[in-house]
């Protein structure tokens, strides 16, 4: 049972193809029932995830790599249906230099034994980009004039996304260290303890 957010975020990963395949077949209505789909699964694992503490750190790799793989493959998408209107592109580009600077700083970590987990930053920015997306994906659906609040929300997301960049900087890079015994080996439980409230 404790590893049922792992296949959930396992599944999230799976859908990205999907929402992809029935995107550029112009099946817009299943893409958009399919984003949803991955949606529910993101916030149902995390529940599961808190509420019985089925957390393990192949989680906590695994949730976030699901949400960023499935908001910039989104984000490919739009561009390519919006390629004409400028602001798609500078979202796509700002989004991909940001994961490109936490790709880095997560290869940074590794030699430190360091987990590069998603806390309540990363959640809300990922929030917001999927209510940006949603409407986005609706405007594309549905001729309605949607469009002022998708970009509005998509324009919060970028910064939210940035601030929770320069927040796991803070605590994950530059913050206190976590006590080791002499070989280096055993992680501060307190320290852990303070890390899982934010989960």
């Amino acid at each position: 049972m404790k590893h049922i957010p792992n296949i959930l975020s396992g599944i999230r990963i799976l859908l990205v193809g999907v929402f992809v395949a029935l995107f550029f077949k112009a099946q817009y209505y299943a893409a958009l029932i399919v984003f949803a789909v991955a949606f529910f699964t993101d916030l149902l694992d995390g529940y599961l995830a808190r509420k019985f503490n089925w957390i393990s750190s192949l989680g906590k790799l695994l949730d976030p790599a699901a949400d960023k793989l499935l908001v910039l493959a989104v984000l490919v998408c739009v561009f390519v249906y919006h390629r004409n209107e400028p602001f798609y592109l500078v979202i796509f580009v700002l989004m991909a230099v940001k994961e490109l600077l936490m790709l880095i700083g997560m290869l940074m970590l590794l030699k430190t034994k360091v987990v590069c987990f998603s806390d309540w930053s990363g959640k809300l920015a990922t929030g917001f980009f999927s209510v940006g997306i949603g409407l986005t994906l609706m405007d594309i659906c549905i001729p309605a004039d949607i469009t002022p609040w998708n970009i509005s929300v998509l324009s919060i997301a970028v910064a939210l996304s940035y601030f929770a960049m320069l927040h796991y900087t803070k605590i994950q890079m530059f913050g206190p260290k976590s006590a080791r015994d002499a070989k280096n080996e055993t992680v501060d439980e307190k320290l852990a303890e303070s890390i899982d409230k934010y989960m």
